[in-house]
Order: C-alpha cells, then structure tokens, then sequence
C-alpha cells in the first residue's frame, strides 16, 4: 500500500502538481483518508447489512468527534484497528436491536463513569501526537463538551428512542473503554522498561 501512495505522489512531483518537499504530507494525506474513507464505508454497509443504517451513522456521528478530541488507545497496526472498530459497532447495534430497560440502565450508568474518565483526563496523547499547553487546554474543553453534549443527546433521546440512546451512549463507552486500554498500555510499557 506504502508504494501506492510514492507512486502516486511521485506522479504529483514530476507532474509539477506538487513540490517534492510536499510529497510526504501528501503521502500521509492519502493515507489518511483511505483509511477513515474506507473505515466509514465499511461502517455503513454494517449498518446495511445489520438493517440499522441510522444507527450506525448515529453510532459514527458521536465516536468519530468524541474519539479524535478526547483520544485513547490506538491500534499498532490498521488491521486490529479495523478489527476493534468493527467489533464495537457490530456489538454495539446487536445490543441496540434488543434495547431493554435493564441494558439502558447499564450502559447509561457506564457512559456516565466513561464521561468522567474523559472530564478528568482528555486528551489523551499519544506518541506519534505528545499534546502540551494551549493545545492541550484547547483540545481538552473540546473533548469536554462533546462528552456532556453527547450524554444529554442520548438521555434526551431515551424520551423518543431507547436504541438511539442506546446507541449514543454506547459511543461513550467505547470510548472510556479506550481510555482503559490506553493506560494498560502505558502500564505494560511501564513495566517492560524496567525490565
């Protein structure tokens, strides 16, 4: 895939679309937008597939802002991100077709810890991203605010849609849940660098 995008962007340089000291932003640009492009397709025809398009591009519409202010774990290739992203949409519409009061309760009181996790700490850097002063404050409000927004939104669509509530708030959680796996990492890398 790496030699796809040189090439294409070789082209783009001899071509004299862009200048050869552009080429690696253009390289990761495409790389880039192969990867979210292809990661909402494939999204959107679970959705489909599973009979539930609007709740998947609900689903989407909360973990996509809230993932990319608040951040989290990351995947260390895009195989398994792909994976776990997958996965936490199909469980998550599963669960969303069978919506019963019980399973409300549950993921509204997990979204509520999850909202905490992400007050308190947002954002989470990473080592390709280290996040400091002014971006860090700026990155943080935001995140903030998207949580809280989003956990209204699905209490105020309980009213109306018990599995778009649910839906919502289950993009919370998975997004606490990143923020669990990312200190597991931290804590693993932790321990490997003392031994």
């Amino acid at each position: 895939m790496e030699r796809f995008f040189e090439k294409i962007t070789r082209a783009l340089v001899e071509n004299g679309n862009i200048r050869e000291e552009e080429e690696e932003v253009y390289q990761y640009a495409l790389k880039s937008m192969l990867i979210l492009g292809g990661n909402i397709l494939l999204s959107l025809m679970i959705g489909v597939c599973m009979g539930m398009p609007g709740y998947c591009v609900l689903f989407l519409c909360m973990l996509v802002p809230l993932r990319s202010d608040a951040g989290g774990y990351h995947a260390p290739n895009l195989f398994i991100c792909y994976l776990l992203s997958f996965a936490s949409l199909i469980l998550t519409m599963f669960w969303a077709k069978e919506t019963s009061v019980f399973q409300l309760a549950i993921v509204s009181a997990l979204a509520l810890g999850s909202l905490l996790l992400i007050f308190l700490f947002a954002p989470l850097d990473s080592k390709n991203r280290p996040l400091e002063g002014q971006e860090r404050k700026c990155i943080r409000k935001r995140a903030r605010i998207v949580v809280c927004l989003e956990w209204i939104t699905g209490g105020l669509l309980l009213l109306v849609s018990p599995p778009a509530a649910y839906t919502v708030w289950s993009a919370i959680v998975w997004s606490g849940v990143g923020y669990i796996a990312w200190y597991l990492e931290r804590k693993i890398e932790a321990r490997d660098e003392k031994h």
